[in-house]
């Protein structure tokens, strides 16, 4: 289902891929993060972006930083910015004609993207341990309009459903729909607090999307964006009307795990958000049954503070 508006950066990215062979937002972003922290960071300007095309009133959102992926040759700037789109891949990955307008190019991103759960985790019986722990995450959040199995979280039917079902079912969003290899996040903010023109507009790009539907749950998988939204706050415009203290939880893993709360106000659209700040664990890859269980404490914590 489509409804709604997805960023407009969708139609200039792709626009930019067939006129120059490269995402010039992704450029600007590498180059102006590189230089105010003082050394190289990466996002891909050559690989399919991450814009949301599908889901856009979803009563569940949850945001990431960025899609990981190949960022291409980053032996060298010189290397990595001379870098174009593989044009010709791309058309016959996507049975395009040469022929192909931006219009084609953008239906068929949108159709790959529709499919890319079904085609990875049904038809190709794949699994990604990121995937699981997101639908795990949200086993005990009711009415989140993503329909998932609590029964037997190790069995592989099990997983298959809740994996195409997370990824299908709810809005999925990043801070910046490029790609990398990895991510910096305390980088991020320290360029968020020395210039945050460069990540001013990512951040409200999301809320634009975020405030075009009602939600139910508006989520936040990083410690980073406790950062990011204070951060904004004070050096852009005032956007935190309430924040909770964080939340600690023992017993569930050797590390404490947390969990923080804010009300947000966009463009008078009030936001209640949570921030998973230990989402991304390394110390939990494959246990499904704690990350249910951070995840209940979360939801138990959030509602709480919704009544503040």
């Amino acid at each position: 289902m489509i409804t709604g508006s997805t960023s407009p950066w969708l139609y200039e990215d792709f626009k930019d891929l067939m006129e120059h062979g490269q995402m010039r937002r992704a450029v600007k972003l590498s180059r102006e993060l590189s230089e105010c922290i003082g050394r190289p960071i990466y996002f891909s300007h050559t690989n399919k972006p991450h814009h949301a095309v599908s889901n856009l009133d979803a009563p569940t959102v949850f945001v990431h930083l960025n899609p990981g992926s190949y960022t291409g040759d980053t032996s060298s700037p010189e290397k990595f910015y001379a870098e174009k789109w593989n044009k010709d891949y791309f058309f016959k990955e996507n049975e395009l004609p040469h022929s192909a307008g931006l219009d084609e190019v953008i239906s068929a991103y949108k159709k790959w993207r529709m499919e890319y759960a079904h085609n990875r985790f049904i038809k190709n019986n794949e699994i990604d341990n990121f995937d699981l722990k997101q639908a795990c995450f949200l086993l005990h959040w009711p009415n989140s309009g993503i329909d998932l199995k609590k029964e037997d979280l190790k069995d592989r039917n099990t997983q298959r459903h809740n994996i195409v079902n997370v990824i299908d079912q709810k809005l999925q969003l990043e801070l910046f729909p490029y790609a990398s290899s990895e991510i910096d996040t305390h980088s991020i903010v320290q360029a968020l607090e020395k210039k945050p023109d460069i990540i001013a507009p990512y951040i409200e790009n999301l809320f634009n999307i975020i405030v075009q539907h009602p939600r139910r749950y508006v989520l936040f998988g990083s410690r980073l964006y406790q950062s990011v939204f204070r951060t904004y706050h004070s050096k852009i415009q005032s956007i935190i009307d309430f924040e909770e203290s964080e939340q600690r939880f023992s017993g569930i893993t050797q590390n404490r795990l947390s969990f923080s709360f804010m009300r947000l106000n966009w463009k008078g659209t009030k936001l209640n958000i949570g921030i998973a700040h230990s989402f991304a664990r390394r110390d939990l890859p494959n246990a499904f049954d704690k990350m249910a269980n951070y995840g209940q404490l979360c939801y138990e914590h959030f509602i709480k503070c919704e009544k503040k």
